[in-house]
């Protein structure tokens, strides 16, 4: 045999546009063309051709694109009923692979292969179906490490003695040999039988017949016991095939070696399933490149050549009949077959015209009929341009060429990184599932014992009026000191308004629940804040005097102070300042009812901007000159309704708690902070009912009738008693206090003594139940039974703060101690934040004037562009980023406490804490998202 391209005229741009069609990639190639290389003459100018060709295919040892150069006999066991053939062809694939191509699996090819050399023993066609199963699998199990270890488990198929080995033989049995020999069969019939399949086209296979029951038609029988007898056809007559009769191509060489009609059968049917298979696993070889590594590197046909003439006769043209017919069957795409054989007449082409054939097939793609080129191949004296072109590309050129650790170090590091994703998936699914299911009450148990640096509050010896008189004094000092600097040159001082409740009672229940004395520190120390950095930048910053109006209990006298400010305002341009506005804004506003409401109208109708301190109802905020520092009422209920439905809250028996079911809301419907908070939990939780309750010595225009979600009473007593038949009839109910402090301490006492629940309820509380009211009601001590949960916008001093919480609460600590009976509550934060915000403004109004005056307007554009950017400011409660035209800081945090013996501790944060810094996630181990914001 010769090792190079014969050197015939034009014979190089054959065999360049055959190598083009072989190396295109996947997804770009037509049917597989079947290349027909006709001896003219005398000579072996044809053999030569396809002989150099292959030569081509290998350099320095290593295949570049893979194939198979068939001629002489196997080297292997011959089996005579696959014939040299099939056998050789098998060989040579496996062989020829090119560096990072892989192992080739011929499953298809290998069951069929199994299945033509089985001889049955048996004679019932439903026992031969599980007869030619078993030995197929047999077989595999050959190739196949698991299968192996599963036989060696099973304990093989022979039985053992005696009664111990005997049970432990049967116990494994079923699990590690009949299961996965009865998988293997189901593969393979669902393989081989699905719609589509070339088996089930080229058998005629009806619906629900069985591929190993038809297949015993392809089989030997064993003759009986006693005889001797060689059985080339079974006879349990299997369906004629589709495919059998000589259908694409041409007879290209003669049969011979056929003695019998009987051989000769066996030989067609045996050549059509081992063609078909094969081209089907060779197709399959090419698929799913993405996720294999070898797959990727896959990127030329199988060329299948047959270099000898008249090699193989009992086979050879059986093959080259069958072969285009096979290729419409299975659709293969991904082989090239290319047989030397003798000339078959007219009709051959020359290589110029060949070249031209197979570069129109280069641009077709996808399933089709079978190709076949025949092409005249004579002898010639040697061309000179043939001979260059040949020396000057001696190989094929496949593109990239890949070495066989490639794939493998790919594999190894996908491995290792699918085996590290998967590990840590499981663990985050285990520790995911464990927390779900985890009964621990969050917070742990309300009982517990006071951590030394957690001191209990130190009550002043002083009346509450005394202490609001001495934070009054404090401001009218600083408003002295900011008169003074307003006669320096540059310096400029102007007014904002306090709008609050007074204390003028000696009442420390009274002066913990309105939260007057806290909320004025907060501003007295924002105040001091502001004027220290204008002391320091006075040609930019703006001093502050702040100056007091007496809003009245419960807001009652607030509108008529806010019309008497507006007449103020009104005749400011003609005092002094030389007409300049001086009174920049009002703060305050801490309570959401219905006089607030007005005062807001007013105040903002004539042009006041106004920054709310601890008011949350939604109600608020429909006010353009309107802005608050606390988040809303629907950002709470949303965050307390996801916290009381997903975390462990309610004790169902002592030290183990679960998610609540189902939610008694509390609240006040002629209250706008508690209405509105109490319809936004209801929306959030889905199983609620609500019990009304008013303080007001007014009729309620509210009425429940109608309603079978809303009860009214009339009293403490009842409410308990609602509350107790709600928690009978669901033990895992949570009570949600969205009414005011003031008649907690009494509900509970009423709940402890006149129910029959043992005083045991869980409760989520709103934000009007702040840290200071706790602290004086101290619930965990004076009511065992009773779990408490509720929001706060401070954190308790055992957490630390972020960065202008840390400054907020150093100074406040030096100023009234770290004892007091506020330092905790959220009120004195709120309200610094809200002068900050204020002052901000009006020191962005100054800087954005210039030398010309500024006043309430550019104040309010200040405010509405976003004071502090994007990022917002730094407040002491969490970041206060508004955006343009925000009337609430976007994603404001919130926290949820869990009130103990031994304080209060933090369960649930949510929110921006500070620049960059935002608490996304809830619960054990960040178990639950947060609540955001919409856009």
């Amino acid at each position: 045999m010769s090792s190079s391209v014969p050197p015939l005229p034009k014979v190089e741009l054959f065999v360049d546009h055959l190598e083009r069609l072989l190396v295109l990639p996947p997804g770009r190639r037509g049917p597989a063309p079947l290349v027909l290389l006709e001896q003219e003459g005398p000579g072996r100018e044809a053999e030569e051709l396809a002989d150099g060709l292959c030569a081509r295919f290998r350099v320095g040892g290593r295949a570049r694109v893979p194939y198979a150069q068939v001629a002489g006999a196997p080297s292997g066991p011959r089996r005579e009923r696959i014939g040299d053939l099939f056998q050789k062809l098998a060989e040579e694939l496996e062989r020829n692979r090119p560096g990072g191509f892989g192992r080739l699996r011929l499953p298809q090819f290998e069951l069929m292969c199994t299945i033509i050399e089985t001889d049955l023993t048996q004679r019932q066609p439903a026992v031969q179906a599980r007869e030619l199963r078993d030995r197929c699998y047999a077989e595999r199990r050959k190739d196949s490490n698991v299968l192996k270890a599963l036989e060696v488990i099973s304990g093989g198929d022979r039985v053992p003695t005696g009664v111990p080995a005997l049970l432990w033989y049967w116990l494994r049995q079923p699990l590690f040999n009949v299961l996965p020999r009865w998988l293997y069969g189901r593969l393979q019939e669902r393989r081989m039988t699905r719609r589509g399949s070339w088996y089930r086209q080229w058998a005629g296979l009806q619906k629900g017949t069985g591929f190993f029951r038809d297949a015993r038609g392809l089989a030997g029988t064993a003759p009986p016991a006693g005889t001797v007898q060689v059985q080339l056809l079974s006879g349990s007559g299997s369906p004629s095939p589709a495919g059998a009769s000589p259908g694409g191509g041409r007879d290209c060489g003669e049969d011979g070696g056929d003695d019998d009609g009987g051989a000769a059968e066996l030989r067609d049917r045996t050549v059509d399933v081992l063609l078909r298979a094969l081209l089907t696993d060779l197709e399959a070889a090419f698929r799913r490149p993405r996720l294999s590594p070898w797959g990727r590197r896959r990127g030329s046909r199988f060329a299948l050549v047959l270099p000898q003439i008249g090699a193989y006769p009992e086979w050879t043209p059986r093959l080259l009949r069958q072969f285009p017919p096979a290729v419409e069957q299975t659709g293969c795409t991904g082989a090239v077959l290319v047989a030397a054989v003798p000339s078959g007449g007219d009709g051959a082409e020359g290589f110029v015209d060949a070249a031209g054939t197979l570069k129109s097939w280069a641009g077709a793609t996808g399933r089709g009929l079978g190709r076949v080129l025949r092409v005249r191949v004579a002898p010639h004296a040697p061309d000179p341009a043939a001979a260059r072109w040949l020396n000057r590309y001696p190989e094929v050129q496949p593109g990239r060429t890949h070495s066989d650790a490639a794939p493998r170090v790919e594999a190894l590091v996908g491995g290792v990184a699918v085996l590290a994703i998967l590990s840590g998936t499981a663990v985050y699914a285990v520790d995911w599932a464990l927390t779900r299911n985890s009964d621990a009450c969050l917070g742990g148990a309300s009982a517990g014992t006071r951590k030394s640096g957690d001191a209990p509050p130190d009550w002043p010896d002083r009346s509450p009026e005394k202490l609001y008189q001495e934070v009054r004094g404090t401001i009218e000092r600083q408003n002295k000191e900011a008169d003074r600097a307003a006669g320096r040159p540059g310096a400029v001082v102007r007014t904002v308004v306090y709008l609050g409740v007074p204390v003028t009672a000696g009442s420390w229940q009274e002066a913990m629940y309105s939260g007057a004395v806290p909320e004025l520190r907060g501003i007295a120390l924002s105040q001091a804040e502001l004027n220290r950095a204008a002391a320091k930048d006075e040609g930019n910053k703006v001093y502050l005097r702040v100056r007091f109006e007496d809003a009245g209990p419960g807001f009652e006298d607030a509108p008529d102070v806010a019309r008497r400010i507006t007449r103020e305002i009104a005749r400011e341009g003609a005092g002094g300042n030389g007409g300049a506005e001086e009174i920049m804004g009002v703060v305050g506003l801490g309570q959401s009812r219905h006089a607030t409401l007005e005062t807001r109208d007013e105040l903002g109708d004539n042009g006041l901007p106004m920054i709310g301190t601890v008011a949350t109802a939604e109600e608020m905020l429909r006010h353009r000159m309107y802005r608050q520092v606390a988040p809303d009422n629907g950002r709470e209920a949303r965050i307390a309704a996801g916290f009381a439905g997903r975390g462990n809250v309610v004790e169902t028996e002592p030290g183990v708690c679960a998610p609540a079911e189902r939610a008694v809301v509390i609240a006040d419907p002629d209250d706008v902070y508690s209405a509105n908070l109490s319809t936004r939990f209801t929306e959030e939780f889905q199983d609620s009912e609500t019990i009304w309750y008013s303080t007001s010595e007014r009729r309620s225009r509210h009425s429940a009738q109608g309603r079978d979600d809303v009860e009214w009473v009339q009293n403490l007593s009842e409410m308990a008693a609602s509350v107790c038949a709600a928690l009978k009839e669901e033990r895992r109910t949570v009570v949600y206090w969205a009414a005011r402090a003031n008649e907690f301490g009494a509900f509970l006492n009423e709940f402890g003594s006149g129910t029959g629940c043992n005083g045991r309820v869980s409760v989520l509380g709103g934000n009007d139940l702040t840290n200071a009211v706790v602290d004086v009601e101290r619930p965990s001590e004076r009511h065992p039974g009773v779990r408490l949960y509720y929001a706060a916008h401070a954190l308790p001093a055992s957490y630390p703060p972020n960065v202008r919480g840390e400054v907020f609460r150093n100074d406040y600590a030096a100023a009234y101690g770290n004892s007091d009976p506020w330092r905790e509550d959220g009120r004195a934060p709120l309200a610094w934040d809200a002068l900050q915000v204020l002052g901000a403004a009006v020191n962005a109004a100054r800087q954005n004037a210039g030398d010309a005056e500024f006043g309430r307007g550019t104040v309010q554009a200040a405010l509405k562009a976003g004071v502090g950017g994007t990022a917002g400011l730094r407040g002491a409660s969490g970041s206060l980023a508004y955006g343009e035209s925000g009337e609430v800081p976007r994603d404001k945090r919130l926290l949820i406490l869990h009130h103990t013996d031994s304080g209060s501790k933090v369960v649930l944060e949510c929110g921006v804490l500070d620049n960059g810094v935002e608490k996304t996630e809830w619960g054990p181990d960040g178990a639950y998202d947060c609540p955001r914001d919409a856009d």
